[in-house]
């Protein structure tokens, strides 16, 4: 019987407190969490590292966590993306490339940890769609061609 690994997550805030405390709650719940302050240092890792999902606040300083959403978009499409913010409705535009969005400050760390977690989900039912869409094409080619073989027969 295969092992679980247990989930990675990365936490991405300019506000190092915010990365401490995440981080600290989370581990409790069992994730594998890296935190960083910076968008270079998230992109770093992003590159490097595969997480199950990402923390991030959408304000950074020099940047924005909606440039590392989009970078999860091309890299990492299998992350799932759970954005924080001061200001949800902001969030709203780009509600298709996130799994979820969680205001702050934090009404609690169980309400982040569940965040997460219906994220993964929502994120790993993305992907299964996806792949059934994928092999309901492969039949519906292969159907065509039969149909097309004994036609010209």
């Amino acid at each position: 019987m295969a092992t679980e690994l247990p989930p990675r997550l990365l936490v991405v805030d300019d506000d190092a407190d915010i990365v401490r405390l995440v981080t600290l709650a989370m581990r409790s719940r069992g994730y594998v969490v890296e935190g960083v302050t910076t968008l270079p240092e998230a992109m770093s890792l992003i590159d490097s590292t595969a997480y199950d999902v990402v923390l991030t606040d959408k304000n950074l300083k020099g940047a924005t966590g909606l440039e590392l959403i989009d970078a999860l978009t091309l890299r990492a499409p299998a992350t799932a993306v759970v954005l924080m913010t001061a200001y949800p409705e902001g969030a709203l535009g780009r509600l298709a490339s996130l799994d979820g969005y969680i205001g702050k400050p934090f009404k609690s760390l169980e309400l982040v940890a569940q965040s997460l977690q219906d994220a993964r989900e929502r994120r790993q039912r993305s992907i299964e769609r996806q792949k059934m869409m994928g092999k309901l094409g492969e039949v519906n080619t292969a159907l065509a061609s039969s149909a097309s073989s004994n036609r010209a027969r």
